[in-house]
């Protein structure tokens, strides 16, 4: 039986754009029927827009020049004080989508970079030494250069 609202039990609702939820009424793969919520697909995501000269762009920022040495521990985020207000700021994630330069993220998220009030709590839990406030600085400058 289809959900009332399309993919509803989808538990992380906001990651999941709708046009990815097929929920087909009669689903039958090798004759097994999958109708129902066996068969609510999430259509892959193909990432297509990769633009490694805003993440190179960063490094090269003063303040963006250790951006390589993150390892997503997630410590920035955790000692955040904006972030524990505001959970869509989250620089772990800024950072990990400006390395990959992933455009449409950046688009889609980048105004949360100037949402950073510099306190600078993320870059004393940095064990590696990244200033993630440097970095929110950089990947906001090399973001207004490019009009994102």
């Amino acid at each position: 039986m289809p959900s009332k609202k399309k993919g509803e039990f989808i538990v992380e609702r906001s990651y999941v754009d709708d046009q990815r939820i097929i929920e087909p009424e009669k689903l039958e793969l090798g004759g097994v029927d999958m109708s129902g919520r066996w068969g609510v697909l999430i259509l892959p995501r193909t990432i297509e827009d990769f633009d490694h000269t805003l993440y190179e762009e960063v490094k090269q920022h003063p303040r963006g020049k250790n951006i390589h040495k993150c390892w997503q521990c997630g410590n920035c985020t955790a000692a955040c004080p904006v972030a524990e207000e505001n959970p869509l700021f989250n620089p772990r994630y800024l950072i990990h989508i400006t390395r990959l330069g992933y455009r449409l993220e950046l688009q889609k998220f980048g105004k949360y970079v100037y949402f950073c009030s510099s306190c600078g709590r993320c870059s004393e839990a940095c064990p590696k030494g990244v200033d993630p406030s440097g970095v929110m600085e950089a990947i906001g400058t090399v973001l207004r250069r490019h009009a994102l």
